[in-house]
């Protein structure tokens, strides 16, 4: 029976334990994290004035890569709208900026600075320089943001990173360590420093070593004795997801399974409609 544990959480980290699936089926869930959930991007740029050093293109390239929070629940792909994507409030965000720069000395345009017309659909932090203008100048912006999946440009990636690593398992038998004449070496090798060896008589293998190991097989090497053996618990894996807050956490989980789901009844669907021919 398969389970999800979440270990760590904030606003931008998410570290949970998956049980009971198979390795193909966890790296499907990766790559369906990376690439198949839509969330808003900036997708058109009409610039109407640009007194920034920085080509038109390079500017428009600029703000498409800025993160922006979504509601998958407010807009439609442009593809699945009635407008067939032409554009209109159901597929599509309206974003402007307009500078002055009235100051004795150059200022910088930041992300803050983009006005849109749906207050949910931001840029995920007003911080992200965008380009800088001098005294007298001025920049004059419009810019359209609509849903699409990073499969097709990564501006379209729901999360910044994704991957997996094998829930490890060390048994260490800490007996063999009497004949030692190196009792520490290995809490001094080992890179994640998950033995202790405060009492000075026998390193002790710490109670949640299995978050940080990487089965790197240092300690193992190390130990002269031979005292420790390295494995992998079957079928149980430790996810680690960043984010660049374009959309919650849960959301992205939620939204994960149900896009594999539906692949999963899509594929089964297909599998009926082939005429398997008898050899």
């Amino acid at each position: 029976m398969s389970s999800l544990e979440i270990l760590e959480q904030d606003d931008y980290n998410l570290v949970f334990v998956l049980e009971g699936i198979s390795i193909e089926m966890v790296n499907a869930i990766r790559r369906i994290m990376l690439t198949e959930i839509p969330v808003m991007a900036i997708d058109e740029v009409i610039i109407l004035k640009n007194d920034s050093p920085l080509y038109d293109e390079i500017v428009s390239h600029r703000l498409g890569m800025i993160p922006l929070k979504t509601d998958l629940d407010a807009y439609r792909l442009p593809s699945e709208c009635e407008c067939d994507g032409f554009g209109c409030p159901l597929c599509q965000v309206s974003l402007t900026c307009e500078i002055q720069n009235t100051s004795n000395s150059p200022i910088t345009v930041f992300s803050g600075d983009l006005k849109s017309n749906d207050p949910v659909i931001v840029p995920v932090s007003p911080d992200i320089p965008i380009l800088k203008i001098d005294k007298n100048n001025s920049v004059i912006i419009e810019a359209y943001a609509k849903l699409g999946h990073a499969r097709e440009h990564m501006k379209w990636q729901a999360v910044s990173n994704v991957h997996f690593r094998l829930y490890p398992k060390v048994d260490f038998d800490d007996s063999k360590c009497a004949k030692c004449q190196d009792k520490c070496v290995v809490s001094r090798l080992c890179p994640k420093n998950l033995y202790d060896f405060s009492d000075k008589k026998t390193p002790k293998l710490e109670k949640d070593y299995w978050k940080t190991c990487d089965l790197c097989n240092a300690c193992r090497d190390a130990c002269p004795e031979k005292a420790i053996k390295l494995g992998k618990i079957k079928d149980k894996y430790i996810f680690v997801v960043e984010s660049d807050g374009v959309l919650p956490f849960d959301i992205v989980i939620k939204k994960t399974f149900e896009i594999f789901n539906e692949k999963i009844r899509e594929f089964e669907e297909k599998l009926e409609e082939v005429e398997i021919q008898e050899p």
